[in-house]
């Protein structure tokens, strides 16, 4: 009996991880729609942090596992940080320049 009660418990436990996650992205996927000032869109990264804990700890098991395991999943998750920042640099710190209006055609400048 155990063994099925066990069973049970992960696959209720991988449910609940699995339904976090699809929670958490429909919190991203709407958050996506609203329109935020270029100094809070940071802040539509915060459910993409929280997947990345969800599948860590449930799907990953980290803390089940050795000391190297937490080494390498905090190392994952600091590149996963600095990859998530050199991304976001070039969006959130693009500037739109006023050009001119000009006129297509080219001067009339024929030397006679």
């Amino acid at each position: 009996m155990s063994a099925t009660t066990s069973v049970r418990g992960e696959t209720r436990r991988l449910i609940v991880a699995w339904l976090w996650l699809l929670a958490l992205g429909a919190v991203e996927f709407a958050a996506s729609f609203l329109p935020l000032p270029r100094v809070w869109r940071p802040l539509i990264l915060i459910p993409a942090a929280l997947m990345a804990v969800v599948v860590a700890i449930s799907f990953m098991e980290v803390k089940k596992g050795p000391p190297i395991v937490r080494a390498f999943a905090v190392a994952a998750l600091f590149w996963l940080v600095v990859l998530l920042a050199l991304g976001s640099a070039d969006p959130l710190s693009r500037t739109n320049y006023l050009v001119p209006k000009t006129s297509l055609e080219p001067p009339n400048t024929i030397l006679e």
